[in-house]
């Protein structure tokens, strides 16, 4: 049985039941939206923490009305030991959320810098055409009028498949 990463859909690598690598492909892929799903419920799951973390006195205001010192004192103390913890628990599940959020910002914005560097000046990109790609344009595609034809073709296509 083999256990793919999330972060490679295709099942590209991971463990088998034994828990020896298994290799699927040899790629490596990110689903930005899958890791845009994990950071939202992360942060949420996080708010009932949060509220015992910052405010531990609205879970400890009422205990003197127990009538017990003892388990007022008990209970104040298993407050404050648990918001320190979920303090920490916190803090450490925000700090994933941020490095979740800088992953995928991070893969966005190399998706798109590669996206703009094949565009060509003429497509609204950023990149200068390579001199392959000029000296195509000047000896074969200008000359022939390839650029008119590919034109008609692309019209074609958008008058058939809309």
């Amino acid at each position: 049985m083999v256990h793919a990463s999330p972060f490679d859909p295709g099942g590209g690598t991971g463990t088998s039941g034994s828990g020896s690598p298994v290799s699927g492909g040899g790629r490596f892929a990110v689903e930005v939206a899958h890791l845009h799903s994990l950071i939202r419920p992360l942060r949420e799951s996080m708010s009932a923490g949060r509220q015992v973390s910052e405010h531990p006195e609205q879970l400890t205001e009422h205990l003197a009305d127990t009538g017990s010192e003892k388990f007022a004192e008990a209970a104040a103390h298993f407050v404050s030991a648990w918001g320190y913890g979920m303090g920490k628990l916190v803090k450490d599940a925000d700090l994933i959320a941020d490095k979740l959020q800088e992953t995928a910002d991070s893969y966005t914005g190399t998706d798109g810098q590669v996206a703009d560097s094949m565009k060509g000046p003429s497509d609204g990109g950023s990149a200068a055409p390579g001199p392959v790609t000029s000296w195509a344009e000047e000896h074969i595609i200008k000359p022939t009028g390839l650029d008119s034809f590919s034109d008609r073709v692309e019209e074609s296509w958008k008058s058939v498949f809309g």
